[in-house]
C-alpha cells in the first residue's frame, strides 16, 4: 500500500519540537564508535530545513513523510524503509540484505513444509532470493552459498519482556552454516529463528550448481545466541535501532560492545538522516523505479 498523504501540520508541528540535534558530547573523532552515529551538521540543518516545509519524497512505493520521518521518535521501530535505505551506503561483497517480508514468505514456507515435510517442494518466490533475483531493489544475481556468504535482517519477533514490536537481528553464515542472533534484551529466539535454520539449506541446495549439490547436506543450520552487553535498551523503545547497528558492526567487523544505550539515540538520528538523504538520491530512486 502507498503512504502518499500529507501529514496534517498539526502532527508535524508536535514532530518538529522533538526534532533536535542530540546535546550529548558526542566524539567525533573518526573512532570506530563514532563511526556508527555522526553526522556533519550541515545535512542535520538541512534536514530539519525540509522538516518545516516538508514535501513528499518518495522510495519505491513508499513516500517519505511523516510516517518514515517521525522514526526518528524512540515510539518507532524498525520498517522496511530503513533496510533498504540505512543499509545502502555499504557495498555489498558476498554478503545480500533481506526485507522484512522476507522473514514473513520463510514463515509461512516453514508452516507448509511442518505439515508435509516428504512431498514439500520449495515456491519460486524463495528460490529468487537465492538465486540473488529478489528483492527487486537489491538485486544481485549471485547464489547464495556460492557468491553470497552471509544474509543479514531484521526479525520481529513480537513482544518481549513488555515490550511492544521487538525486533532482532539475524546473521545467517553459509561458510559457518549458522544462524546468529542479536538481541539487545538477550531474549531466547530460537523459536523465531528456527524456521531459517531449517528452510535456508534447502534453498543454498536446489539453487546451487550440479557440481556443488551432491557435496550439500539439508541438515539444519546451528543456532547461535550472539552474547551482548548486559542492560541495553532500558528504555524497551530502541529495539529496532539496536538492530540495524548490530548488522553494521557484524559487517564492518566491528565490536558489537560500542552500539549502547549512550550513543543509541544519535544513532536513530542518524538512521533517520540517512533514510532522508537516500530517497533524494538519483541513482537509488532509478533503482527503486523498477521495485
Amino acid at each position: 500500500m502507498q503512504e502518499n498523504k500529507d501529514p496534517p501540520p498539526t502532527k508535524w508541528n508536535k514532530w518538529q519540537r522533538k526534532l533536535e540535534h542530540s546535546d550529548s558530547p558526542m566524539p567525533t573523532d573518526g573512532s570506530p564508535q563514532s563511526t556508527l552515529y555522526w553526522f556533519n551538521e550541515e545535512s542535520w540543518d538541512r534536514f530539519t530545513e525540509w522538516s518545516i516545509n516538508p514535501t513528499n519524497l518518495w522510495i519505491g512505493p513508499t513516500a517519505f513523510n511523516m510516517t518514515v520521518a517521525t522514526r526518528v521518535g524512540p515510539e518507532k521501530c524498525l520498517g522496511d524503509e530503513r533496510v533498504k535505505n540505512s543499509l545502502r551506503h555499504w557495498t555489498p561483497d558476498h554478503v545480500a540484505f533481506m526485507p522484512a517480508y522476507f522473514c514473513l514468505q520463510i514463515e509461512k514456507a516453514y508452516l507448509i513444509f511442518t505439515s508435509n515435510k516428504i512431498g514439500y517442494i520449495l515456491g519460486d518466490i524463495l528460490l529468487a532470493y537465492g538465486r540473488g533475483e529478489l528483492p527487486f531493489h537489491g538485486r544481485t544475481n549471485k547464489l547464495w552459498g556460492v557468491d553470497v556468504d552471509c544474509l543479514y535482517f531484521p526479525l520481529f519477533v513480537g513482544a518481549m519482556f513488555n515490550a511492544c514490536n521487538h525486533w532482532i537481528a539475524v546473521c545467517v553464515n553459509f561458510i559457518e552454516k549458522t544462524v546468529e542472533v542479536f538481541d539487545c534484551l538477550q531474549g531466547r529466539n530460537r523459536q523465531y529463528v528456527e524456521k531459517f535454520a531449517v528452510m535456508i539449506p534447502r534453498i543454498v541446495k536446489t539453487v546451487a550448481p550440479p557440481v556443488n549439490k551432491k557435496y550439500l547436506l539439508l541438515e539444519k543450520y546451528s543456532i547461535v545466541e550472539v552474547p551482548l552487553k548486559a542492560r541495553l535498551n532500558k528504555s524497551l523503545c530502541d529495539c529496532g535501532a539496536y538492530a540495524l547497528k548490530h548488522l553494521e558492526c557484524q559487517f564492518l567487523g566491528l565490536d558489537l560492545s560500542l552500539v549502547d544505550d549512550e550513543i543509541i539515540q544519535d544513532c536513530r538520528q542518524k538512521i533517520a538522516l540517512d533514510i532522508w538523504e537516500a530517497a533524494k538520491d538519483l541513482i537509488l530512486i532509478e533503482l527503486m523505479t523498477q521495485y
